[in-house]
């Protein structure tokens, strides 16, 4: 079961470490730090907390490493290039217009593309998610004393609610290990998009990650598989 302060933490720390990395990405563009160098910080834990510590006081106060976990928050730092994220070496150009109102010539103009990126989820990456979902949808059954057959996964699944709620428990469980120093490659920009994505494929307006939200999906989970039990 997943533990409220434990949810808090790694999202702080997730909020921090994005924040840290997508600095770095502006650095590379202003000629601070060479895109070589940025690119093996973003890869090595040790190493990135070195060269955090040397510019802490260059660093905006929401992407400092915290006083508390500071190996687990390089740990999850280090983690983003192998999770469906990228450093570019030259981005280029795009076009800009505000508001992406009009693209005409007097409303728009061209400006530098961004460094940071994300790769949108392989069919692999799908693949990982799903079984990934399955696998924390079994572990949170047996914790609640229920083992589960396959055809009652299944159609859990493919419950619009429930999915999203699971892909939900299944990020954050994810979160967890990669403060633990474990990656899974892909898996979380596609799961992320499960619940923090419209249906549409779109970004939900002004979303964050916030532990009531991961608390209430755990809860319904563990609802309806408790109905699940009462049924038998």
């Amino acid at each position: 079961m997943l533990q409220r302060e434990h949810i808090e933490i790694a999202i702080e720390l997730q909020a921090r470490s994005y924040a840290l990395l997508r600095w770095l990405a502006q650095a590379v563009q202003r000629g601070f730090i060479g895109f070589d160098a940025a690119h093996a910080y973003a890869r090595d834990p040790a190493a990135a907390e070195a060269w955090a510590r040397r510019h802490q006081h260059e660093l905006p106060p929401e992407a400092r490493p915290p006083d508390g976990d500071a190996a687990g928050f390089f740990r999850l730092f280090a983690s983003y290039l192998d999770n469906g994220h990228r450093l570019v070496r030259e981005p280029g150009q795009r076009l800009y217009s505000p508001g992406a109102h009009c693209f005409c010539e007097m409303c728009s103009w061209f400006i530098n593309g961004p460094s940071l990126r994300t790769r949108p989820p392989t069919p692999q990456d799908q693949r990982r998610a799903d079984r990934r979902m399955r696998e924390s949808l079994d572990e949170l059954a047996l914790a609640c004393g229920r083992l589960l057959e396959d055809d009652e996964v299944s159609a859990l699944m493919r419950q619009p609610e429930l999915r999203e709620a699971l892909a939900l428990f299944a990020y954050a469980e994810t979160l967890l290990r990669r403060l633990d120093g474990v990656a899974e490659a892909g898996m979380g920009v596609a799961l992320w998009r499960r619940f923090a994505w419209t249906p549409h494929g779109a970004p939900k307006r002004k979303f964050r990650l916030e532990a009531d939200a991961v608390m209430a999906a755990q809860d319904l989970l563990v609802q309806r598989l408790g109905g699940l039990a009462a049924q038998d």
